[in-house]
């Protein structure tokens, strides 16, 4: 259906087609081209914050063991590694990796904790993206402050598959400094040592 300018001129609303674009610009010609840019910059700002909503989703579901959840942030051919502050490398491949993780590590409500990353720096090449963002773990301790457990940074790849969301391919997780223990909100203290494989995440 096409309207003139002057039914625009009393305020009428259209259908946002090509056509009605153009004449909401007061008659300025929008070019193909500069309608593509906007969608490629939409499409950027769109998968940036899928990818971040990937980055936020792992540290949920980690903290309060969703397994399913944890899982669905990983592609199924995924590689996990953990450098730790000895020089040591901790590595998970696969899906039965992250099963394997999900199901070892601790979670709420016998141990609270929180994964969060932060300051993300995201770069997009098509289906592919690279992420560096800052990691830190908060614990708390009976009567006393939550305190930073450990810190570090995530270095992620990912891929957009089929379904459309975006999803971990690869990730490094280097820890920069790490509390010797830690304690456990109930019951005093916790007793599991920083040199755990998997607790240490």
């Amino acid at each position: 259906m096409e309207f003139s300018p002057r039914v625009y001129a009393r305020g009428h609303r259209a259908p946002l087609g090509l056509k009605a674009c153009r004449q909401r610009n007061l008659g300025r010609d929008m070019e193909d081209s500069d309608i593509e840019a906007l969608k490629k910059r939409l499409q950027t700002l769109e998968d940036r914050n899928a990818i971040v909503d990937t980055l936020n989703q792992y540290g949920q579901a980690l903290d309060y063991g969703d397994f399913d959840r944890l899982v669905d942030v990983f592609t199924r051919d995924a590689i996990r590694e953990t450098k730790r502050l000895d020089g040591s490398v901790n590595r998970w491949e696969g899906e039965a990796g992250t099963i394997d993780f999900a199901r070892r590590h601790s979670h709420a409500p016998d141990l609270y904790h929180k994964h969060l990353a932060f300051n993300p720096r995201v770069q997009i090449d098509g289906d592919t993206a690279e992420v560096v963002s800052y990691m830190f773990r908060f614990d708390p301790r009976d009567g006393e402050p939550s305190f930073i457990w450990g810190m570090g940074r995530y270095l992620d790849k990912l891929r957009r598959e089929a379904d459309g969301k975006w999803r971990i391919t690869h990730r490094i997780s280097e820890i920069e400094d790490q509390w010797p223990g830690r304690f456990a909100l109930k019951g005093g203290p916790g007793s599991i040592p920083a040199s755990d494989p998997v607790s240490a995440q």
